[in-house]
């Protein structure tokens, strides 16, 4: 047997704060030393981890010892053998450390120290131990000083500040999301529009513009393209083919023959001019727009279209908020008059805006929206006359 083992640095804590729970308990111990002498103590707790003794001998510390615990509960006598380590010693008070606890051993007082603390097994003293005991854990000591420091104060006030500066936000976000689902109608497109004249191309032909370069208005009865197209005779009904069958020959060849018709277009007013596909000239098909033609006494309005199902909803319209595309600002308007494209299922808008918009704008897209009022409450009587 090993007289001594490795000194080891031996932590105290607390009763409610060490690895294992330890309780105390009836039992006596005999410690058998080295020279195979015996001592007998009484024990005052136990653990797991380790035994407290009352010893009237010195032990030497660190010295590993035989020990026989001998626990008496209820008439009932049992004995557990194990190597402890002796850790300290103050007076007669002996703490030792169990050395390779086997364990089935280590089952056994583990049951023993449970059942007595539950009170399962107990004498009368053991009774008054469990009765008293605090059936809690202490907060483990924690040596701080409870006063802060004026930086420590600052931190603790500029981060409650940041936290509730992040909910406010959060709390404006949410509600402004809920406001614009509810109290907001966006456009589902919109345009700048004015009253304008368009000059289109009448037939396949050849087209001149008869402006100057770089021309950005005109006056009316100005000459601003020159149209040549192809005159063709269609004999449609009877009456036609009786008719040409009349003509002399030389008057019937040139019925028949295609005719090349010249045509001037002149400005009907004083306007500004937009060219919506560039200034083309030559060959063009039917239909296509050449210019348009802005009158400049005519004020630019916006048309928007909402979708039908929204019409009841645009009742309780109180602001039209609009900013044209390239604009950083944005203007106000209201609703002149309404109008419904069936085959769309759109409600087409004439708006108004109350401050008014270059004529360089013309035909820009529109951000529209109608800021409702609340239900059952706000009806905006001329939007009411409107609908």
């Amino acid at each position: 047997m090993n007289s001594k083992a490795p000194s080891n640095s031996v932590v105290h804590e607390a009763i409610d704060e060490r690895q294992h729970v330890r309780t105390r308990i009836p039992a006596k111990a005999v410690l058998q030393g080295p020279t195979g002498t015996q001592l007998k103590c009484d024990v005052q707790d136990i653990s797991l981890g380790g035994i407290g003794l009352e010893c009237s001998e010195p032990l030497n510390v660190g010295s590993l010892y035989s020990i026989t615990i001998e626990l008496g509960l209820n008439h009932i006598e049992m004995s557990l053998k194990a190597q402890v380590k002796v850790v300290n010693q103050t007076d007669d008070q002996v703490g030792a450390q169990f050395i390779d606890l086997d364990p089935q051993k280590a089952d056994i007082l583990r049951y023993v120290i449970s059942a007595y603390m539950t009170g399962d097994i107990a004498d009368i003293n053991g009774l008054f131990n469990v009765m008293q005991r605090e059936n809690y854990i202490k907060e483990r000591k924690q040596k701080y000083s409870p006063r802060r420091s004026p930086l420590q104060r600052i931190q603790a006030a500029a981060g409650t500040l940041v936290f509730m500066l992040v909910g406010i936000l959060a709390l404006g976000y949410v509600v402004n999301k809920a406001y614009q689902l509810f109290f907001r109608i966006p456009a589902a497109q919109a345009t700048v529009q004015t009253q304008t004249h368009i000059i289109s191309m009448p037939e396949n032909g050849n087209v001149s513009l008869l402006l100057p370069e770089g021309t950005q208005s005109v006056t009316k009865g100005q000459p601003v393209a020159s149209i040549s197209t192809q005159l063709s005779t269609q004999l449609t009904s009877p009456a036609d083919i009786a008719a040409a069958m009349e003509l002399a020959p030389a008057g019937l060849a040139g019925l028949l023959e295609r005719t090349t018709v010249e045509t001037v277009i002149a400005s009907p007013c004083d306007c500004t001019l937009f060219y919506p596909d560039g200034q083309v000239e030559g060959f063009n098909y039917k239909g296509a727009p050449l210019v348009h033609l802005l009158p400049v006494d005519t004020p630019m309005f916006i048309s928007a279209s909402v979708p039908y199902e929204r019409l009841e909803k645009l009742m309780r319209t109180r602001e039209v908020q609009i900013r044209v595309y390239g604009d950083s600002n944005s203007m106000t308007g209201h609703i002149q008059s309404a109008s419904l494209d069936k085959d769309a299922g759109m409600v087409t808008l004439k708006i108004k805006p109350d401050s008014p918009i270059s004529r360089e704008s013309y035909l820009r897209p529109v951000w529209v929206e109608f800021y409702l009022g609340l239900p059952g409450i706000t009806t905006n009587p001329a939007l009411a006359r409107l609908f």
